[in-house]
């Protein structure tokens, strides 16, 4: 088998029906194979971010020029970048932890998402996940997913974020996610 690196693809900009295809096909092409994925849509834009293993010879910048190319055929308005995938050093990883959700909601505040990530930086509390967005009277809400490590002490944690939003006039729930996900969970008839 032929040696392969791992690149780290973003493409972003205004959200329209064949993105996805387009990427995939034009991947899937250069002989380039995609090993992660994710994507969302805000306000109608569009945001992706795939790891991919390329053949070792395949330089990345040919794979933007082809991944452009594919786009502006289609009159796609986005842009791409491309990264060499990179390790993380043993001294920045994060340890074992538990995944917890975090709910933050109220009176729409510029401070909200800055206040709590911070809160979560001093601990070395990894978000994993972050959604904001507007709900009813002018009010709104941020979910946190993030990973707890074993080190933390999670009643303290929560009380901590609990006395800041009250302080901040905001509402907080903290549930371990397993909780959060079976108390959310919807049932299809």
């Amino acid at each position: 088998m032929q040696e392969r690196d791992k690149i780290l693809v973003a493409v972003l900009g205004l959200d329209q029906p064949g993105i996805v295809a387009a990427s995939a096909e034009t991947l899937g092409r250069l002989d380039c194979y995609i090993e992660e994925l994710t994507q969302s849509t805000l306000a109608e834009q569009y945001a992706a971010i795939l790891v991919a293993h390329k053949p070792e010879e395949l330089k990345s910048e040919h794979i933007k020029q082809e991944l452009e190319s594919a786009f502006h055929a289609k009159k796609f308005h986005l842009s791409v970048i491309i990264r060499d995938f990179e390790t993380p050093a043993d001294d920045m990883h994060f340890g074992e932890g538990q995944p917890f959700v975090l709910s933050v909601w109220g009176p729409g505040r510029a401070d909200v998402v800055a206040t709590f990530s911070r809160i979560c930086a001093e601990q070395r509390i990894n978000v994993t996940s972050l959604r904001a967005f507007p709900i009813e009277n002018d009010e709104s809400l941020q979910v946190f997913e993030i990973t707890v490590p074993d080190s933390v002490d999670t009643r303290s944690l929560q009380r901590i974020m609990s006395e800041r939003a009250r302080s901040m006039g905001l509402h907080l729930n903290m549930q371990h996610r397993a909780i959060f996900e079976e108390i959310h969970r919807v049932q299809i008839a």
